[in-house]
């Protein structure tokens, strides 16, 4: 909860390029709740809405399993690995 504000503050500091590529890494991350969620889901629209990417690099078990029970994983895209560059 603590860093979804930081993460949507990001997100909406200034207006991305049109062909922006949003990279969000959750190789590190321990626990996502309905407000981590939320703010995926809301971040992948708003880039995608701009014409833009939105790539999720997948989470360790336990944050993946939740992005499939709630169905976010069909909604975002999820890599193995961030891309190249």
């Amino acid at each position: 909860m603590a860093g979804v504000d930081r993460f949507e503050r990001s997100l909406t500091a200034d207006d991305p390029p049109e062909t922006a590529t949003f990279v969000l890494d959750l190789r590190e991350l321990t626990f996502i709740d309905s407000s981590g969620l939320r703010a995926l889901v809301t971040a992948d629209q708003r880039v995608r809405d701009e014409g833009g990417r939105f790539i999720v690099v997948k989470g360790p078990d336990r944050v993946n399993e939740v992005l499939e029970i709630t169905g976010v994983a069909k909604r975002i895209e999820l890599v193995d690995e961030p891309p190249a560059g």
